[in-house]
């Protein structure tokens, strides 16, 4: 290691909170993706204090703050509930994450100091995997022993200057409009510069809808867990003073039917949610909204529309363009590590059948309605 660089472990909010100007001046609000944010970890990390302990990586160079690496340490939700070092929020958001700052020499010392985790097995969950810095970070790894495994989990995005929408999907987002209309008028509503006394009364409105449809009933609703309502409520609260929040409305004669949770942020769009209310799915509100929301990023000169999430059926109507990303799991042959493995055993045995049964389901379903 290179002797003028330092590394220090933030483990206390107190420490966490010194840390904010320097943070957005590394990484300054509306620059970068979000969750390189200040405001993005210190909402996860609230939302969680009670369930993990903060391992946040810095590094400095002559006193000056170049890299950050906001990790937790926390049990994981998976069978066997495996302590694990891995990013803040990663296994309850499932959003992609990476390193905060640029400096090669820094960001080297961050990985070196991850990679000497004495006990606990270690997950670095959806980073990006081009084939420098992945390639690196495994060979780090490696080299002190680690046995890794990779997981690809790209996310689909949109290029707003050249990506069309499919044929296909105009007619059937030209139907769905006549149907939209026979309800009222439809106006798109984007809420991102209001007063902040304002602001509560739009996101409850937006949890509502989330949550009214088969999201709540299936108990998936940003409503339904605790954890995820307070990161949600807290980060619009930080993302509205950032400049970035963007809460969009598909209003129909007045009243919203669609919703989503955004932020606008290095000259992209990144959806995190959405919601649509089920008395009007015979128009496909949520589809009308993305259709608005594609258009109201477009006018805004942004470069990047990113679906989040990954790949689906439904995403594919939209575009066939992703960005990949890695899970790294990292073990050491201890008990921690060897409990680790054995967790992502079963759980990757427990989602195989889980998706033989829902593909058994869907075929008795389809040779029903043949027969």
């Amino acid at each position: 290691m290179e002797s003028h660089y330092t590394v220090k472990i933030i483990t206390d909010f107190d420490m966490m909170d010194d840390l904010a100007a320097e943070w957005n001046e590394l990484a300054p609000p509306g620059s970068v993706e979000p969750w390189q944010s200040f405001s993005w970890h210190r909402s996860v990390a609230k939302a969680n204090e009670n369930e993990s302990f903060l391992r946040i990586f810095t590094v400095r160079k002559n006193g000056t703050l170049l890299a950050i690496a906001p990790m937790v340490l926390r049990r994981s939700e998976q069978p066997l509930k495996p302590w694990r070092l891995g990013f803040l929020g990663e296994e309850e958001l499932k959003e992609p994450n990476w390193f905060v700052g640029s400096d090669p020499g820094a960001l080297n010392m961050l990985v070196e100091a991850i990679s000497e985790e004495p006990v606990h097995p270690v997950r670095l969950s959806r980073i990006p995997s081009d084939y420098e810095s992945s390639f690196s970070i495994i060979e780090k790894f490696k080299k002190r022993g680690w046995i890794t495994k990779v997981v690809h989990m790209p996310y689909p995005f949109l290029n707003l200057g050249g990506d069309t929408i499919k044929k296909s999907l105009q007619k059937d987002l030209k139907r769905a409009r006549k149907k939209a209309q026979k309800y009222g008028a439809l106006s798109l509503k984007a809420v991102s510069d209001t007063e902040q006394g304002d602001l509560q009364q739009y996101l409850n409105e937006f949890l509502r809808i989330e949550a009214s449809g088969w999201k709540g009933q299936n108990q998936t609703a940003i409503l339904s867990n605790n954890s995820r309502r307070k990161f949600f409520e807290n980060y619009a609260i930080s993302a509205f003073r950032d400049g970035v929040l963007r809460l969009l409305f598909l209003m129909i004669d007045g009243k919203a039917v669609a919703v989503q949770y955004g932020v606008e942020s290095a000259k992209a769009f990144w959806l995190l949610n959405i919601g649509f209310d089920e008395r009007y799915q015979d128009c496909s509100p949520g589809n009308l909204l993305l259709e608005e929301s594609i258009k109201y990023a477009s006018q805004n000169d942004l470069i990047h529309y990113n679906l989040l999430g990954k790949d689906e059926p439904w995403t594919k109507r939209w575009t066939t363009t992703s960005r990949d990303s890695i899970i790294l799991a990292a073990y050491k042959l201890n008990y921690h590590g060897l409990k680790a493995i054995l967790s992502d055993i079963l759980y990757l045995s427990r989602k195989q059948i889980r998706g033989f049964k829902h593909r058994k389901s869907n075929l008795f379903f389809k040779l029903k309605r043949i027969w």
